[in-house]
């Protein structure tokens, strides 16, 4: 007798032990009536005959699973007719009647559990039936309503406490492997977040490496060269060196503004003035000083937006400062597509080397600052001579 759900693979079946237990307790309850029984009206072949089929069918039964693990599940159905062919047999041969029939109620058990629902029914039916036909056999078709009322309450009963059983193991093994399902999502979460903790690192690494560059690298260059300009005439133009160290110290306290900006994690910009008028003032500290162009209705800017084309102003004005030897510059802010901004910082320098196609720190940070906005990043040599720094952005 195997109690376990049929759809489990064979090794795993927890109820096994218990549903051999139940299978050779049926068989010894019911050869029992043996060792009780005050008459026997039979000859001793069918004893002996019932007793033989009696112990091929417990060892089917209770080694059933062992076959077929051993030789496959296609063993299972048919280890199933043998044993209902030896059960219909027994019932017909054996010399005791009525208690002895409950000996088929494991092969309801065994179907309830293996078989479709229509398949366990009609093995049910026919057991049932082969039970109350012993009585029909041997005594007339008139003990057969006492036999039918006798074995229908076993057989309702069995066939009951088998479903709910298998309902019972069912939703066990659901919610076992639910469970096994929910660690594994958890698992794969707890993964996952850890790779985003790593990428929102990353992302907020390079964010602040961005910062530093645009920003105070920025100012750092342009102090850097007032400085220099002082100390070159300092002896021969004190004047010009003085002016040179003033402009060197307002552009060191425009740095520490932008440092408290960036410290403050740029949540609005709220201490930056209107994006065309911030622009206007960081074109004046450019070398040489940028002409500024407005094109279209300034309009308020994503704070995001603003931001990033505040950075690639600097980015292009330190670049010209620093590599273009220029004489003349132009930074152009426009915004007459109502969907996107655009800004372009151009010069009349000596523009890019040939074969220099790699671009610095300062050019891919803003690439990537642009990019997450859902814009993009231009930047080559004019044909007319010098350099352009194009970016667009979403607004």
């Amino acid at each position: 007798m195997r109690l376990p759900q049929a759809n489990c693979p064979l090794p795993h079946r927890r109820t096994d032990l218990y549903g051999a237990f139940a299978f050779g307790s049926v068989i010894v309850t019911c050869f029992l009536q043996f060792a009780v029984a005050r008459r026997i009206n039979g000859e001793v072949w069918q004893v002996a005959a019932t007793f033989l089929l009696g112990a091929l069918y417990g060892a089917l039964g209770i080694f059933g699973d062992a076959i077929t693990l051993r030789y496959g599940p296609r063993w299972r159905l048919r280890n199933f007719f043998a044993m209902t062919a030896i059960v219909t047999v027994m019932l017909y041969v054996s010399p005791l009647r009525g208690f002895f029939g409950i000996i088929a109620l494991p092969l309801v058990s065994q179907a309830i559990f293996d078989f479709t629902p229509l398949r366990a029914v009609l093995a049910s039916l026919y057991l049932f039936t082969a039970s109350v036909g012993v009585f029909w056999f041997h005594f007339g078709y008139r003990t057969v309503p006492e036999a039918v009322i006798s074995y229908l309450a076993a057989f309702a009963f069995t066939a009951a406490f088998t479903f709910v059983t298998r309902k019972a193991l069912d939703a066990r093994e659901r919610s076992e492997t639910l469970s096994r399902e929910l660690e594994a999502a958890n698992e794969k979460l707890r993964a996952y977040a850890a790779q985003a903790g790593e990428l929102a690192t990353t992302r907020e690494r390079n964010r602040l490496a961005r910062e530093i560059h645009d920003g105070v690298g920025h100012y750092l260059t342009v102090v850097k060269t007032q400085l220099d300009v002082a100390a070159a005439v300092c002896a021969s133009d004190p004047a010009q060196a003085k002016a040179n160290i003033e402009k060197a110290a307002r552009l060191t306290a425009d740095a520490l503004d932008d440092v408290r900006r960036s410290v403050g994690t740029l949540r609005t910009d709220a201490a930056r003035p209107p994006l065309p008028v911030a622009l206007q003032q960081l074109a004046v500290h450019g070398e040489p000083v940028p002409a500024v162009a407005i094109e279209g209705t300034p309009r308020q800017l994503p704070p995001a937006a603003e931001h990033a084309l505040f950075r690639a102003a600097q980015e292009g004005l330190t670049n010209i400062r620093k590599h273009a030897q220029a004489t003349n510059a132009l930074l152009q802010l426009d915004f007459r597509d109502t969907t996107r901004v655009r800004l372009e910082i151009s010069d009349n320098g000596r523009g890019a080397a040939e074969g220099s196609g790699q671009a610095g720190f300062g050019l891919t940070g803003l690439r990537e600052r642009v990019e997450l906005l859902g814009g993009k990043v231009e930047s080559g040599n004019r044909l007319e001579g010098g350099f352009a720094l194009r970016v667009e952005v979403p607004a």
